[in-house]
């Protein structure tokens, strides 16, 4: 089992993960997260960046047993600027994963800002949702949200939120 319970306040960073089964993990048992933010920011600007905040997240991984995620998070910025940039934030999230057993995602969040310029840029919010993932169980998600926004400008740009849902 893993067990996490962080509160975090964090300045400025590229890749923030707290509490989560981190990309390629095998997890046999269960993950269970407890996640306090309090203020976290990624600015970038240039070519070919990538911002990624994984908060109480489950991301290209895989879990033999149980997902239960407890988040609580307030104002989460990612910023960026130039080209072919990507910003993904997932709270709560279980996303390219596979899961055999039950996930049960609470989220909490109070402003969450994604903007970005520039040409051929992505942002991607996933808030206790399930994405391009294989569950064997049930699914449980409960989000409340307050304040979230995507902002872009530019050319050719792409934006995805997905708030407890499963896609």
């Amino acid at each position: 089992m893993i067990k996490s319970r962080i509160v975090l306040a964090l300045g400025t960073t590229l890749l923030v993960s707290t509490g989560a089964a981190m990309a390629g993990s095998t997890v046999i048992g269960s993950v269970q997260s407890d996640v306090k933010v309090d203020r976290a920011s990624q600015q970038q600007s240039g070519l070919l960046n990538r911002q990624e905040a994984n908060v109480g997240s489950v991301v290209g991984s895989t879990v033999i047993g149980s997902v239960k995620t407890k988040v609580d998070a307030k104002n989460i910025s990612q910023q960026q600027s130039g080209l072919l940039n990507t910003q993904e934030a997932n709270l709560g999230s279980v996303k390219g994963s596979t899961v055999i057993g039950s996930v049960n995602s609470d989220v909490k969040l109070d402003r969450l800002s994604q903007q970005q310029s520039g040409l051929l840029n992505r942002q991607e919010a996933n808030l206790g949702s399930v994405k391009g993932s294989t569950v064997i169980g049930s699914v449980k998600t409960k989000v409340d949200a307050k304040n979230v926004s995507q902002q872009q400008s530019g050319l050719l740009n792409e934006q995805e939120m997905n708030m407890g849902s499963v896609k």
